[in-house]
């Protein structure tokens, strides 16, 4: 089953769910969130159940997650690790690729040089709406890029 979009959804509540979604506990975690919603464990049904989710189903969620990680923790699995493992080789694969390359000196140097562009122009002829607009664009294509390269970090602990 395909859970990749429902991770961001339930994630917002229940993070170590939300991450074991997108991996191979997925069909685990899809059990667990639909018992606790009452639904199907289907990505529509729980992105559904989701979006109409009481207080109380909520907190629920938020109860299972807490419950899934110390089950993950005693049976020693890694979510984070698991969920890194096809990043890793992505960048593995691709990293030596031109075309890869090619494209994220491309998208660093429009960044840096719209920001140029942007600092040389008077106040009064920038749309302050646009340049956020394509800031906020370029500035997240920057983001990705030096995430590939460089790896990016979990925010999370490890103990």
């Amino acid at each position: 089953m395909k859970f990749k979009f429902v991770k961001n959804l339930i994630g917002a509540v229940a993070p170590t769910i939300g991450t074991a979604l997108a991996g191979p506990m997925g069909n685990m975690a899809a059990n667990m969130v639909a018992d606790a919603l009452g639904c199907e464990p289907t990505p529509k049904k729980i992105e559904q159940a989701v979006q109409q989710a009481t207080p109380e189903q909520l907190a629920e969620l938020k109860k299972i997650d807490t419950d899934f990680e110390i089950k993950m923790k005693e049976l020693d699995v890694d979510l984070y690790a698991l969920e890194t493992k096809d990043i890793q080789d992505a960048r593995g694969k691709f990293s030596k690729d031109w075309t890869t390359r090619i494209m994220g000196i491309a998208t660093l140097g429009g960044f840096m040089g719209y920001i140029f562009l942007v600092t040389l122009q008077p106040p009064e002829q920038n749309s302050e709406a646009l340049i956020n607009l394509v800031l906020g664009y370029l500035g997240g294509l920057a983001s990705a890029v030096i995430s590939f390269y460089f790896g990016a970090s979990n925010g999370g602990s490890k103990d």
